[in-house]
C-alpha cells in the first residue's frame, strides 16, 4: 500500500506525467476500438472499451488480430 501512496504523491507533484499516461492510454484505446469496430470484433471492442490497463489489452489486440504492427516500420 505504501508504494501506491508514493505513486499517488509522484503524480500529484508531476501533473505532466499524469497527462502522458492518460494520452498513452487514450492512443492505444482509440486505435484498438477503431480496428475492432472496422473488423467486426465485438468481443474485443467491448474488452478494449471497458478494460483500462495502460493499453495492455489494446496492444495485445492490435498485435494478434490486426496487421497494425506487421506493417509498422521501425527504421523510418
Amino acid at each position: 500500500m505504501e508504494s501506491f501512496e508514493q505513486f499517488a504523491m509522484m503524480l500529484e507533484s508531476n501533473p505532466m506525467l499524469l497527462l502522458a499516461i492518460s494520452m498513452w492510454e487514450a492512443l492505444w484505446t482509440l486505435l484498438a476500438l477503431w480496428f475492432s469496430g472496422r473488423n467486426d470484433h465485438k468481443g474485443w471492442f467491448v474488452a478494449c472499451g471497458l478494460l483500462q490497463l495502460f493499453g495492455i489489452v489494446e496492444i495485445i489486440y492490435l498485435a494478434t488480430k490486426t496487421s497494425f504492427f506487421k506493417d509498422f516500420k521501425f527504421n523510418a
